[in-house]
């Protein structure tokens, strides 16, 4: 739960001449610094700008606006985002996917993750991959999600 406090000493980070105010360039990345993973998407909805200068909002408006952020209901992948993502990656069509490309994924884009972590990821929530390295990639989607 992103509280009060922890938005506000976020935006003291980000507020560069004292003046008690942000710039909506940085709300995605005040956001991502309370621990949140939403979309550009919702940022821009919330009036995140493009460029550096543009637009300014108080401290107290960036609360309401990260608050808003966490609820939205478009601010993270949902199921379906996850399985067409994995279907990319499906190189057979069969619901498969090799393993070394979700660890890849997951080791080397956006959050890197240590590969120690991916793997104990791995032998909790996948199946054992065949002996050309795919494993079925549904059952862990389901797993992760908590379905």
């Amino acid at each position: 739960m992103v509280d009060e406090a922890t938005i506000l000493k976020v935006c003291d980070i980000y507020d560069w001449d004292g003046k008690g105010e942000l710039d909506l360039f940085f709300l995605g990345d005040v956001v991502y610094a309370c621990g949140l993973n939403t979309t550009k998407k919702v940022c821009v909805s919330l009036g995140q700008t493009d460029e550096e200068g543009k637009k300014f909002a108080k401290f107290d408006e960036i609360v309401q606006k990260v608050q808003a952020a966490k609820a939205a209901p478009d601010s993270s992948g949902v199921y379906k985002d996850y399985i067409d993502l994995c279907k990319l990656y499906d190189k057979n069509g069969n619901g498969t996917m090799m393993l070394a490309e979700l660890e890849n994924i997951l080791a080397n884009l956006g959050d890197e993750i240590p590969k120690d972590e991916v793997l104990k990821l791995f032998a909790e929530l996948c199946d054992p991959e065949d002996e050309d390295g795919f494993f079925p990639y549904v059952p862990f989607v389901d797993r992760l999600m908590g379905k």
